[in-house]
């Protein structure tokens, strides 16, 4: 009985350090996805560029055919505001 009534303020103890520890591996976690959430987010966007980039110059050269004398960019500019 003795040993157990020893035992037992140790086992409060422990149990006591255990919400800190895990409050530790919660933050890491959460810094770490936190930081992979960035990652993926910066790899989409530089896919989605690479990708639109091809189509915005395949557009400014159709419309530098429709109308060869006004500067792409000048175009964009008109067809918006249409």
């Amino acid at each position: 009985m003795r040993t157990l009534l020893l035992a037992l303020p140790l086992l409060l103890a422990a149990c006591q350090s255990e919400p800190e520890n895990i409050q530790a591996k919660a933050d890491n976690q959460s810094r770490a996805l936190e930081e992979r959430y960035r990652q993926l987010a910066a790899e989409a966007e530089n896919d989605v560029a690479a990708q639109v980039a091809p189509l915005d110059n395949e557009a400014d050269a159709l419309l530098n055919q429709i109308d060869p004398g006004q500067p792409a960019n000048e175009a964009n500019g008109a067809a918006e505001a249409r």
